[in-house]
């Protein structure tokens, strides 16, 4: 018996899918074996993290999960990291109905995956008494070994393994690894990857970077600031660097005429907060106290009276809003589980058709799509309203003015299913000591609301606004944007940056986007009174070749209803970049071919700079995984996986190597050339038109992160090339070539 000893963090990263043969290359992962114990740790893992304990035979060949779960590790992984956390919960431990738990002593089994696998396993776990609540998962039981949890106590003779000193070693190493990794001049087999679009790497002061814009960004830098301005643009326009250069100078002209004017860049996450400060910070400026750069979670907490400080014991789920709203998309699928198999029986035939159609669909998009909905309606619906369970609370939902961009509920009995799936959320997040994002949004936007702070935001508010990716911004976030200004009589003066071709339910469920029935849209951007729309059509990224690609596969989309504030005139868009090769269409005669052709063209074009693999059919993710797994154990290259958005984090250190992942988790990095690949047959394989629209705006995104050079790789087993590439081919934008014959 030789046990894995992990964390949650580490848990959730297998989780995502990552190949066990990728995880040495993995950028936030470490693991370490002893002759006591197996160690995985995370990036962030300390020695006072909670522990997960696997008791395992020696030698076996699945590393992370029992063998015969093989099959399903991502689901019993992402199980196992759930059951950890639940047990750091102060109160007592509580799982949902569908896990159908039993306890005895110190001892509670569980089934080990939501949909049971053939022989019905249940995990046996132990939660240590102490502060830090380690998990032991003992063994499984199936139908075919049904020994009962009393039985296991009576007969279990191994002990808790005393592990105390190994574990210190180990995150003394994990710490020494992460902190290698990150010295930038450790090595010359590292990637560099740019904070912002426009790289301040390149050392250029404030006044280069004027004298380098285009003229949209100019425009947008040098136009008034008495209304709003909407800044549109495609990936790579350079919507950060306006937005950055636009703050700055604004606070510079403040200055010269002697005049205090505050101002706030929000973002949604820490990661783009910082990667913005940073930039600032290169342009030789020297401290520009003014301007507060923040993720819009962390000013909520600054400016509430409630959160300042907040002694209630309760944790913040995620650190922003963007890793929150993954949290709490995890949070609500498993709801939604435990309630499918459980009461809805009871409720499915009084809703009507289309959300009864919706909970009854066995496609795992579907779920993720209703998951997401759930989310926008408890967040900027019900929690926007400040309704809470409870007496007279669900007449109180009911009374609400339904608007277009909220998930259609066509009778009051489809509104008491989701008010019911709502106080069940809320419940569970309470007995567990959790608090969200949406919900520290819902009480900041009731205190905004109040005369406290219509007296206060003179002092403490801004005067000017802007706001970066503005389209991931839900409702309820876009309504505390209003109430952050100083002046109360005019209109907010609030400048966003949009990519078009984005929108918050992709970047956060992918290929299910395409089922939601909310939208980010909402009439709240109304208030913010006359908003002019400028529009960059100039990209710096990528060489005039690339772009009159991604220009043909634009054309190709089949119409996207995003609205007026969406749309955007590929047409007018030129690139400022040098000339380069023409993007090459290589076509293999199989899968195994493909991977050949790829580890060929990893070899040629390694050395000439930054390199990434794009996968396109996140459902292909295992099998570049593997590759990615194979390519690094050569050891001639610097490999890593981003098979995650948390991934991301410690990829900007890197100088050189070969990022491999899913095009969606690649979206704001730029590489010298891009291998594009995973292309699923886009003419049979794909079911719904909406399914291949979500394909070819992927295959957009994987080709836009290109500087210089683009491959793309097909193989016959998948289809070969789609119809958009074909037709590429025939207006000579992309050369086409014979890949390996095997």
């Amino acid at each position: 018996m030789k046990p894995l000893v992990t964390t949650v963090r580490a848990l959730k990263e297998l989780a995502t899918g990552l190949s066990p043969d990728a995880v040495p290359a993995s950028a936030v992962l470490f693991e370490l074996e002893t002759p006591q114990a197996d160690f995985l740790l995370a990036a962030e893992d300390d020695a006072d993290v909670q522990r997960v304990i696997l008791m395992r035979e020696q030698n076996v060949k699945e590393r992370y999960a029992p063998e015969h779960l093989a099959a399903c590790r991502r689901d019993v992984l992402s199980r196992m990291a759930s059951f950890a956390e639940r047990a750091q919960s102060s109160g007592p431990l509580s799982l949902p109905r569908g896990w159908h738990q039993y306890k005895h002593n110190n001892y509670i089994a569980f089934f080990t995956v939501p949909n049971l696998d053939a022989r019905s396993s249940r995990w046996i776990a132990e939660v240590v008494p102490g502060e830090r609540a380690d998990v032991i998962f003992w063994t499984t039981t199936t139908s075919n070994r049904k020994a009962t949890l009393q039985q296991f106590d009576e007969t279990n003779q191994l002990a808790a393994p005393a592990l105390d000193g190994e574990w210190q070693r180990a995150v003394s190493a994990a710490r020494e690894h992460f902190a290698q990794g990150r010295r930038p001049e450790l090595s010359d087999v590292e990637m560099s990857l740019p904070v912002l679009e426009q790289s301040p790497t390149k050392g250029w002061s404030y006044q280069q970077w004027l004298e380098a814009v285009s003229d949209d960004q100019r425009a947008f830098i040098e136009a008034g600031t008495d209304k709003s301005i909407r800044l549109r643009g495609p990936g790579g326009s350079g919507k950060t660097l306006a937005l950055t250069l636009k703050a700055i100078r604004e606070v510079l002209a403040a200055r010269e005429a002697r005049t205090d004017k505050r101002v706030l860049v929000v973002t949604h996450s820490w990661a783009l907060a910082a990667q913005i400060a940073d930039s600032m910070d290169s342009m030789g400026l020297g401290p520009l106290g003014e301007i507060d750069v923040f993720p819009l979670l962390e000013i909520a907490q600054v400016v509430s009276p409630q959160y300042v400080p907040d002694t209630s014991g309760f944790r913040l789920i995620g650190e922003d809003s963007y890793s929150g709203k993954r949290a709490q998309l995890d949070e609500i699928l498993e709801l939604l589980e435990e309630f499918v198999t459980g009461d809805w029986i009871t409720f499915r035939e009084r809703v009507s058709e289309p959300l009864r159609a919706r909970f009854d669909s066995p496609q795992g998009d579907d779920r993720l799509a209703l998951a997401w909905d759930m989310l926008v309606e408890f967040g900027s619906v019900i929690g926007a309203a400040a309704i809470f369970p409870g007496a007279g609370s669900e007449l109180r939902y009911f009374q609400l003015q339904r608007a277009s961009w909220m998930l259609p509920l066509s009778t009051r009995e489809d509104m008491r299913v989701v008010f019911l799936l709502y106080t069940r959320y809320m419940a569970s997040l309470e007995e567990r000591s959790l608090v969200t994002s949406d919900q520290v949004l819902a009480d900041v936007l009731n205190h905004l609301v109040t005369h406290t702070w219509n007296r206060a935001r003179k002092s403490q508010g801004y005067d000017l606004v802007f706001v970066d990716e503005f389209h991931l911004f839900s409702p309820l976030e876009r309504q505390v944007l209003h109430y952050l200004t100083r002046d109360v009589s005019t209109y907010p003066h609030v400048f966003m940056a949009v990519d078009p071709r984005q929108s918050p339910s992709e970047a956060f469920i992918g290929l299910a986007a395409d089922e939601t029935r909310s939208s980010s849209s909402t009439a709240a951007d109304d208030d913010l009174g006359d908003v002019a729309n400028y529009e960059l059509t100039t990209v710096h990224r990528f060489t005039p070749q690339i772009l009159t690609l991604i220009k043909h596969v634009h054309l190709e989309f089949p119409t996207f209803d995003l609205g007026q504030h969406w749309d955007i005139d590929f047409t007018k868009v030129e690139s400022a970049h040098p000339d380069g090769p023409l993007p090459r269409l290589i076509s293999a005669a199989s899968r195994f071919g493909e991977e050949t052709d790829i580890v060929r063209a990893v070899r040629e074009l390694y050395p000439s700079g930054r390199l990434a693999l794009a996968v396109v059919d996140t459902r292909q993710w295992q099998r570049f995984s593997e590759l990615t797994s194979r390519i690094g154990q050569s050891g001639k290259f610097h490999v890593s996986a981003v098979s995650g958005r948390s991934d991301l984090e410690g990829l900007g250190y890197r100088h050189r190597g070969l990022i491999v992942g899913p095009a969606e988790y690649l979206a704001g990095l730029q590489f010298d050339s891009v291998l594009v690949a995973g292309i699923p047959d886009l003419r049979l394989a794909l079911p719904t038109a909406n399914e291949r629209t979500r394909l070819l705006s992927l295959l957009y995104l994987a080709l836009s992160r290109a500087q210089k050079q683009v491959r793309v790789f097909v193989n016959e087993d998948d289809g070969g090339a789609p119809e958009v590439l074909l037709r590429a081919v025939s207006n000579g934008l992309i050369e086409a070539e014979k890949g390996s014959l095997v």
